[in-house]
């Protein structure tokens, strides 16, 4: 069984929330744009523990655009579905057999909810399962499926990577052989409890030792190490993986050669280096503390959350890191703000948040394939050479390599900070201009494109015209009113800059075509994008066209409106 989707409303920085999950489910989003209330309800619904969390008057959300005005209802919604037809028939799910839900794809489902009220300064909380027209399902105890679930499927929550250096003991046995929940445990339990405290002090002494003296750490002792991660992992984690999707093709995905078949092998191979299997090996003890203090049941298939993986990791190890954890046969949700990382992983899995006065919105490509073209054309030029584009809040798309130097010079002048405000400046002539304006609508990413006055340019704004709609032609293209930047810009003041670039004196009787075609001749156009600069801090900001300049106001004004 996995989880499918999560609704969410009135809780902490969420007022509205619908999100869909798949096997692997990257978020990514600005602050405070609700990823971590997101991953907070995840945790509170599916805790570790089995215990039932408590909710307070700051848990409910805070309506700031009504004043100030504090929500009394929050509402917490999980959706599964079975990973195949006739899992619901498990053993481990029987418990379930008078709540399942059928779906239209003829397999089972399951709506857990979870809803917390105020009335008159006091909480009141429900957690009940739900029918597909959303109303309770009678049910005997409610609370007890409720537990039995967050058993089956707890959430396994890493914070950052900062975290991999913190290492203390989870599992605590006492003496009267209490696990830390008030349980007695039997003598086989006991012996279980000891032997994995045992392992993970260890493990513990190993990567110190890795930390503090990676020259005294022999082979054999690291092998040794990974021999008792096995362990572990076979002892918390022994389960089969999620359904995968056989038809997902990952072919033009920078990714797919560089997994190993088993993620522990990758410990043992001879070119890693002591550091890296630090990392790894960290990383995975923190994943196996993390479960709570609780030993998670052998039945159990744990969610695991990463937030934040790339804290303090240098790319390179970033890349291990991830190599590693993407292998672990678990559903998984990421947190990210690293472009490094989203270049690598599959585009349909990553999930981009942005807050709105009325909900967060959710912006992903899932349910929008790419043609093999498409994939492939924006998996080289943007994902593989601009993977920070996806994060941006507004694109400006231009033709070629002189306008993307000349309007990030021409923003300084003016004032604007493109990288601060959220803007890239994206040629596409070589990329094509359908699939990145088909992936800046789906990642919720405004853009404003800049054609040339020749017939290409009037191609890619008939191209524009066709996937506009009802939305403004202003709003999202300027056509240069001359056949290309140079021309517009020769007959709007900078004539003797050409000139000069051209070697023609003033007043020879030259026409534009040929001196703009001679100074492109003698420069590169960098060189050139870079003099026309200079001309203008050297004469006046008012040099600049009215157009260029209104041009970069709006595209500033569109990025500032999703701030």
């Amino acid at each position: 069984m996995q989880l499918k989707r999560i609704e969410i409303s009135g809780f902490r920085g969420i007022k509205r929330l619908s999100l869909s999950f798949d096997e692997l489910t990257v978020l990514i989003g600005e602050n405070a744009w609700g990823k971590s209330s997101l991953l907070d309800a995840l945790d509170i619904a599916l805790s570790p523990d089995a215990k039932f969390h408590t909710f307070h008057f700051d848990d409910f959300h805070v309506d700031y655009s009504a004043g100030h005005a504090k929500m009394n209802h929050l509402n917490i919604v999980l959706h599964w579905h079975e990973d195949y037809p006739g899992e619901h028939k498990a053993r481990r799910y029987k418990a379930f057999s008078s709540v399942w839900v059928k779906s239209q794809d003829q397999c089972k489902a399951l709506y857990y909810q979870i809803t917390s009220s105020v009335d008159d300064d006091k909480i009141t909380t429900h957690r009940r399962f739900l029918n597909k027209h959303g109303d309770p399902i009678p049910c005997d105890d409610s609370n007890k499926l409720a537990k039995q679930l967050m058993v089956l499927h707890p959430i396994v929550r890493i914070r950052d990577a900062r975290r991999l250096r913190e290492y203390r003991p989870s599992i605590e046995t006492n003496k009267n052989g209490s696990n830390g929940n008030g349980h007695s445990n039997g003598n086989g339990a006991e012996r279980r409890n000891d032997e994995n405290v045992r392992i993970q002090r260890r493990l513990d002494n190993t990567c110190r030792r890795l930390m503090t003296k990676p020259g005294h750490v022999s082979q054999a002792e690291i092998k040794s190490s990974v021999n008792a991660l096995r362990a572990l992992v076979d002892h918390y984690f022994a389960f089969t993986p999620h359904y995968r999707n056989q038809h997902f093709d990952r072919a033009h995905f920078p990714e797919r050669a560089q997994y190993a078949i088993n993620p522990l092998e990758q410990l043992t191979e001879p070119e890693t280096t002591k550091q890296s299997r630090l990392v790894l090996m960290g990383l995975l003890n923190a994943f196996i503390r993390a479960r709570g203090p609780v030993e998670l049941k052998r039945i159990s298939r744990p969610i695991m959350i990463l937030e934040d993986p790339e804290g303090r990791l240098h790319p390179t190890i970033l890349h291990q890191a991830w190599t590693f954890i993407s292998k672990m046969p678990m559903q998984k949700i990421l947190t990210t703000n690293s472009p490094d990382l989203c270049s690598v992983v599959p585009l349909e899995c990553v999930q981009k948040l942005i807050r709105q006065p009325s909900k967060t919105q959710v912006y992903s490509i899932l349910n929008h394939k790419l043609s093999r073209d498409e994939e492939r054309r924006v998996t080289f030029h943007l994902r593989v050479h601009r993977p920070s584009a996806l994060f941006a809040r507004a694109w400006l798309l231009v033709e070629g390599e002189t306008e993307v130097w000349l309007f990030n010079e021409l923003a300084r002048i003016c004032g604007y900070n493109l990288a601060a405000e959220g803007v890239q400046i994206i040629e596409f002539a070589q990329s094509g201009l359908k699939p990145l304006i088909k992936v800046a609508r789906h990642f919720g990413i405004e853009w404003h494109m800049i054609a040339d006055g020749d017939m290409a340019g009037k191609k890619y704004a008939d191209t524009v015209r066709n996937i506009l709609g009802n939305e403004a032609e202003r709003h999202r293209l300027t056509i240069l009113p001359k056949r290309d930047i140079e021309h517009f810009l020769f007959f709007n003041g900078f004539e003797p800059l050409f000139r000069d670039l051209a070697n023609v004196p003033i007043e020879s009787p030259v026409t534009p075509k040929k001196i703009i075609q001679r100074a492109l001749k003698r420069h590169a156009k960098p060189d050139v994008a870079l003099a026309m600069i200079n001309f203008i801090e050297q004469e006046n900001i008012d040099n600049i066209p009215i157009l260029l300049r209104w041009i970069l106001k709006r595209i500033v004004a569109m990025s500032r409106g999703q701030s």
